[in-house]
């Protein structure tokens, strides 16, 4: 072979490389065929840098319709793209399942918002009052008002749980002052569980997942859907531990767009009594921000209102948002989680929804 055709294979070969490595750099399945779609490329580009993120799943509904995209990888190096299908951990965004079946409970008269959380625990838990000797309520635990402590330890069992809150003692005067509580929500999934006699995962199926047909939600899957669970990663692209299902009420759902979307869709139209009643202000106000069930409830830059839900675990991050008035649902899912990946999050939710209002 002579040394003119060996120098045109060389540089075809760096050609070949050079290309698929900028095919794997923006692997997607985007079609790229509207303007929803430009948009979402060039905001997802931006937030995975350059392929220092693994992968993203979006989904969007809007009109009726409903849109996913995925960029990236399922793992690092596995030149897989995620799919609609997917599994991500979506950390807090299982709250809105927690309070959505809380809803149900007062609902059927399970539940009132007044309750002593006390009548439905194992022991005394003497502590669980204020100062003014008023008890720590229902109510105060959906809205975050509780002054609970953020959390206890990441792998806690539920009696390991209970003796922990046995030694919490609350120096405030009343429940009225908003305060993030991963803990109020553990112990709002043991009520739950206590109180229909079964687990959070069953509550979950019956009255969500099972009507909903959203068969990539849950806690633990079966062998088939196993193989759609993605691996989380952390800043440096180091494999993540998965988060734990004991204690389940607070974060530790998994989920896909695809059924995300059916969710964010089914909650927007709010044609269901439970799902409104999840929705109602509960602290705060709407124009300087408010809380319903777990639910993010204010208005954006052009006063459209809006309810809304983030999510972290050590490996993943996870955002929805919903547009009543719209009728407009975005939700995002990334298996890599780092100091920037919530607010690039909520730049791409952002950006969709500012094409979509002006469509």
């Amino acid at each position: 072979m002579n040394r003119k055709i060996m120098l045109k294979k060389f540089v075809c070969g760096i050609a070949v490389v050079a290309l698929t490595n900028c095919c794997i750099g923006q692997r997607s399945d985007n079609p790229m065929k509207s303007r929803l779609d430009s948009t979402v490329d060039k905001l997802v580009k931006i937030y995975m840098k350059n392929g220092q993120r693994v992968g993203v799943s979006i989904g969007v509904g809007c009109d009726g319709k409903s849109y996913t995209y995925n960029y990236g990888e399922t793992g690092p190096g596995s030149g897989q793209l995620p799919t609609a299908k997917s599994i991500y951990e979506i950390g807090s965004i299982t709250k809105t399942f927690t309070g959505l079946l809380a809803a149900h409970a007062l609902i059927e008269g399970r539940l009132t918002l007044n309750d002593d959380i006390r009548k439905y625990l194992p022991g005394s838990f003497s502590g669980l009052q204020y100062l003014s000797g008023e008890p720590v309520r229902i109510g105060y635990l959906l809205a975050h008002t509780s002054q609970l402590p953020n959390s206890f330890s990441d792998n806690i069992e539920e009696r390991t749980f209970y003796d922990a809150l046995q030694n919490v003692k609350l120096d405030s005067l009343k429940g009225i002052r908003y305060s993030y509580s991963n803990v109020g929500y553990q112990l709002l999934g043991l009520i739950l569980e206590k109180i229909y006699q079964t687990s959070y995962a069953n509550l979950v199926r019956r009255y969500i997942t099972g009507p909903l047909k959203m068969y990539e939600t849950g806690l633990r899957f079966e062998e088939q859907e196993l193989k759609f669970q993605l691996k989380g990663y952390g800043v440096d692209g180091k494999e993540e531990k998965a988060t734990p299902v004991s204690v389940p009420g607070a974060g530790s759902l998994r989920s896909s767009v695809a059924d995300l979307l059916k969710y964010l869709h089914y909650q927007n139209l709010e044609n269901a009594a439970p799902v409104r009643l999840s929705h109602r202000i509960i602290v705060g106000d709407v124009d300087q921000g408010a809380h319903a069930f777990q639910w993010e409830v204010g208005k954006n830059w052009s006063w459209d209102q809006y309810l809304r839900i983030d999510g972290g675990t050590p490996g993943f991050r996870s955002f929805c948002v919903m547009y009543p008035l719209k009728k407009i649902e975005v939700v995002i899912l990334s298996n890599q989680k780092d100091d920037t990946a919530g607010p690039g999050l909520y730049k791409i939710a952002t950006g969709i929804y500012g094409v979509l209002k002006n469509k």
